[in-house]
């Protein structure tokens, strides 16, 4: 449990006037119970602007808010605008699995975290890169998966796997999704993949679409390198991480995914349950 709260970062989601205004609703009502509020847009070069006027900032932000839905908290989390700080989201969006808080609740779930504090739960990100000719043609780091997907033209790609220092296989395949265990509940189980409970350090490998291959989901320890060499010609792939970086590869490209010194620090609450949120969002139903 971390000390008192004093100051709080809000960020809200980019372009969005819904948004910007919940903002500064949200920053109104911690400014008047005392607290110190940073607003900042969801934008690498966005500056801070903060609550009241000419408040001395004397120390770092204890939590962040993120103001959007799990595409902000991916935005935020990549673009490392709240880097060091917890995170708690408050969803404006659809699905809003990583957020904590809505419109309906929010000021009740604030007020439980300035009155009892919150415990912090860490979730691992992702390194992932290209090697082209033996050169790194681009890298980024995403937090919940990598994906290798065919472009316009329905053609299957090869894929030579390596997971760790083992040569698994070449799997031929529409494409394959690298997942972190906060990204299983994204495109990693909408592909066949396992559901990962978010506290493991593991990453998942599924193959989309496999053809004639025994290639089932693996879940490997996120300390080995996962390696994707494209083996087939002309099959029009691309790289997406996060959904929200889209890289188009050549023919002999290498994947490479390692587990990130990065990490998202996420605020939870006591009584947050993982299996009562699959239950909330409709991956697990009652019977």
């Amino acid at each position: 449990m971390q000390a008192t709260i004093r100051t709080i970062l809000v960020i809200y989601k980019a372009d969005h006037a819904k948004a910007r205004a919940m903002a500064w609703t949200v920053a109104d009502w911690l400014a008047a119970r005392g607290l110190t509020v940073l607003l900042r847009e969801n934008l690498p070069e966005a500056r801070n602007a903060v609550l009241p006027a000419g408040a001395v900032l004397a120390t770092p932000p204890q939590l962040a808010l993120i103001l959007g839905g799990d595409g902000t908290m991916l935005s935020a989390a990549r673009q490392a605008v709240a880097e060091g700080v917890p995170v708690l989201g408050i969803n404006l969006g659809r699905v809003g699995f990583m957020t904590s808080a809505g419109l309906d609740d929010w000021q009740e779930v604030l007020a439980d975290i300035l009155q009892n504090g919150f415990t912090e739960a860490r979730r691992i990100m992702i390194d992932v890169a290209v090697i082209r000719a033996c050169q790194t043609a681009y890298r980024t780091t995403a937090l919940n998966d990598a994906v290798i997907s065919r472009g316009a033209m329905a053609r299957l790609a090869a894929f030579d796997v390596t997971l760790g220092d083992v040569d698994v296989c070449t799997l031929r395949a529409d494409g394959v999704v690298i997942s972190t265990p906060t990204g299983s509940t994204a495109y990693c189980v909408s592909a066949g993949g396992p559901l990962i409970y978010p506290g493991l350090d593991v990453l998942c490998v599924v193959p989309i679409c496999p053809f004639l291959s025994d290639f089932k989901p693996v879940v490997v320890p996120a300390d080995s390198p996962v390696r994707l060499a494209l083996s087939a010609p002309e099959t029009n792939m691309y790289l997406t991480c996060d959904g929200q970086e889209l890289f188009p590869l050549d023919d002999n490209d290498e994947v490479v995914v390692t587990k990130s010194p990065r990490c998202l620090r996420l605020a939870t609450r006591a009584g947050d349950s993982y299996f009562g949120r699959l239950r909330l969002k409709g991956f697990i139903n009652r019977p």
